[in-house]
């Protein structure tokens, strides 16, 4: 099962972030994610990436963690366009839009831990990173690290700070100067094997440069980059990617291209954003399909006299005390069920005109079993799903049933392995996701 999913940089790119929420899902206390960084500066919806990140901390303070990367500094900012970016969309409130992001950024931690195995930076490390050391620095003491110091500078908390947000691998041993950037070391693998050693841990993962093909595993796969921002320098220049933790520290990576021949590209950014709010809609009204049992039970107690209607604040409160997702419900009641012209909600008809909607069976109880079991579905994907590219391709999907002919003994045709590759190519790019994987369960149903 997934424990997290590790982001890398974004830069502003808005629909790579909404690419890796279409993926993965979106971020709950399910789902968890880390964000190591460098998401503002150089693309063109910092600002959108930015909020979008910081209300979901807000939303899931125990499931969203982000980090500070060498692009959250007040000088960067200048340089790099974001600030340019709030000046252009805030006008007039800029300069108090400008001060907020600064402050909010000095305070972001600048590393992470992992299970205690794990080290989350976005830089790398220096032969004299000593995490005790760094959890000591008052986070906000330094809005910019270029600001006010230089390469000679004795600030030992000021170092510490550059090292970890600046650095870089290099194959050989030792550590240099880190000249190209300016700041920072050179970091090699004997560098690595001490700092691991002295701090009892096993991996150390970090965004901060660009990877063709969106991730690199270097100093005997100890050091691991991974960089979320697709055709970075231009079209087709790199793949994105972002990395799958699962519980036992095991790890998946998933590569993405974003496309300017996509058809989300073509959207307005308000009409992308709606198509996720409808996403988190449908994910939601999914949820509610897996617990009608247990949501008819709780509205039925409401229903004295059998009338097939309660007040919308028995359903709310029946709706929380099922599901406890902490949502307002007042809110989300005219989409997710039926209010009638007295204005109470007639509850069985609602949940059947979700079932509708779904095309679900009213009572089935496959369905539900089928969303629960979501993590065990996530196994069977990723075990079809060889090269662990995020997708199953149609040699992937005839390997796994010419194994499956092998332990049942029944033969599956070419032409029915082909016609079931279609159906479940939901959008037709001829390869199969995790979402269309899991979708082609619940639309079968009825099959089964």
């Amino acid at each position: 099962m997934t424990l997290l999913c590790y982001t890398g940089d974004l830069h502003g790119n808005l629909d790579d972030l909404l690419i890796i929420f279409h993926k993965n899902g979106l971020p709950d206390n399910d789902n968890p994610y880390v964000f190591n960084g460098d998401f503002v500066d150089r693309g063109g919806c910092s600002v959108e990436v930015a909020l979008i990140l910081f209300s979901l901390l807000l939303l899931y303070p125990s499931a969203i963690f982000i980090n500070r990367g060498n692009h959250e500094d007040y000088i960067m900012n200048l340089r790099y366009g974001f600030f340019d970016e709030v000046r252009h969309k805030y006008a007039e409130r800029a300069p108090s839009v400008t001060s907020l992001f600064n402050d909010v950024f000095s305070w972001l931690p600048v590393g992470c831990m992992i299970n205690n195995k794990i080290f989350v930076v976005h830089g790398g490390i220096s032969p004299s990173t000593d995490l005790q050391y760094l959890n000591t620095i008052k986070r906000d003491k330094f809005p910019s690290l270029l600001q006010c110091h230089d390469m000679n500078d004795g600030d030992a908390e000021w170092r510490q700070l550059f090292d970890v947000l600046w650095s870089d691998p290099k194959p050989t041993k030792g550590s240099k100067p880190n000249t190209l950037r300016g700041g920072g070391v050179y970091f090699g693998p004997d560098v690595t094997k001490q700092f691991l050693q002295k701090h009892d841990i096993t991996l150390l993962v970090r965004s901060h440069e660009c990877k063709q093909d969106g991730y690199e595993l270097t100093h005997d796969k100890k050091v691991i980059t991974v960089f979320s921002a697709s055709n970075y320098y231009q079209h087709t220049s790199n793949n994105g990617a972002y990395l799958k933790i699962d519980n036992n520290l095991g790890l998946h990576f998933v590569q993405f291209m974003n496309s300017n021949e996509g058809g989300h590209l073509k959207l307005s950014l308000r009409r992308r954003i709606s198509v996720i709010e409808a996403s988190a809609i449908r994910e939601l009204k999914e949820h509610i399909n897996s617990n009608r049992t247990a949501l008819l039970e709780q509205f039925i107690q409401h229903d004295q006299d059998d009338s097939g209607s309660i007040t919308t604040c028995e359903w709310a409160s029946s709706m929380e005390i099922v599901l406890k997702l902490g949502l307002p419900w007042h809110t989300l009641k005219q989409r997710l069920t039926i209010i009638n012209s007295d204005g109470r909600v007639e509850y069985s008809a609602g949940l059947d005109q979700l079932c509708v909607q779904n095309k679900l069976k009213a009572g089935t109880m496959i369905t539900e079993t089928l969303y629960r079991n979501r993590a065990n579905l996530e196994m069977v994907f990723r075990l079809i799903d060889k090269d662990n590219s995020g997708y199953i391709s149609m040699a992937e999907l005839e390997s796994c049933c010419e194994a499956l002919e092998k332990v049942a003994g029944t033969p599956f045709p070419h032409d029915s392995i082909k016609s079931m590759a279609t159906a479940m190519d939901i959008n037709n790019d001829g390869q199969i996701c995790f979402n269309e994987f899991l979708e082609s369960f619940r639309l079968c149903d009825n099959s089964l």
